[in-house]
């Protein structure tokens, strides 16, 4: 049975970190390239230009990504999930959130449940869809229930503005529609847009940049190995999840 959950031990994407490509490489996304100094990268598709040492996030979610209601009941065993797309919903075109996920947020015995998506149709508010799954229903799902959907974390990322969680950071400017690797863990390059930050501050990010955390901000990033001016670059040591 065809499956989003195997244990893949093939050789990674031909793509060195200071590379990008047009090449369809999306079977990959959010693979993950370690080093052996530490450092770690996950491979990722930017949806509009990127630039060097500032943050990238995922791509922010409808507001009513959470509340999808199904319209059509599945059985344990079923490989499909038809839904009705709620009203004002932004829609999303056939197959835009293949790799992403689904999961029940609301029903009898079946919340928390959890799937890779495959494919769907495309998604237009208050109108009917299928969403096909790499794994079969482990549980019924009835009529009014409810799934959340959410596309491939590492799929159109964009510059960090805190609307969604951070992916990493570029090594290189990246164009539109490219694939690339973004670093997620060891040292790498930051930019610093609030006052200066001093070496072992604990950073953060606001609008793509690295801060020093006050306590406000939520979005830890890792700690700064230098001390670098307002606007200036930053060696980084990243921590990012």
């Amino acid at each position: 049975m065809s499956t989003g959950t195997k244990v893949i031990t093939r050789v990674g994407p031909k793509l060195g970190i200071y590379e990008e490509t047009t090449d369809d490489l999306s079977a990959s996304l959010g693979e993950v390239k370690e080093l052996a100094d530490g450092r770690k990268f996950r491979l990722c598709f930017a949806n509009g230009a990127l630039t060097a040492g500032v943050i990238v996030q995922s791509a922010a979610p409808d507001a009513a990504d959470d509340e999808i209601v199904v319209n059509t009941a599945a059985g344990v065993g079923d490989l499909e999930i038809e839904v009705t797309i709620t009203a004002g919903h932004g829609g999303y075109t056939a197959n835009q959130l293949k790799d992403g996920f689904v999961m029940v947020t609301k029903g009898t015995n079946c919340i928390g449940d959890f799937y890779k998506i495959k494919s769907h149709d495309t998604m237009t508010a208050s109108t009917t869809c299928t969403i096909y799954l790499y794994d079969a229903l482990t549980t019924a799902i009835a009529v009014s229930d409810e799934v959340g959907i959410a596309q491939n974390p590492w799929k159109d990322v964009v510059t960090g503005t805190t609307t969604a969680p951070i992916v990493g950071v570029p090594l290189m400017s990246i164009q539109d529609n490219y694939y690339f690797w973004a670093q997620f863990t060891g040292v790498g390059p930051g930019i610093d847009s609030g006052s200066g930050v001093t070496a072992g501050d604990d950073l953060s990010h606001a609008g793509g940049d690295v801060i020093t955390q006050d306590g406000s901000e939520d979005k830890a990033v890792g700690c700064a190995i230098n001390t670098a001016a307002a606007n200036e670059g930053v060696l980084v040591n990243y921590t990012i999840m």
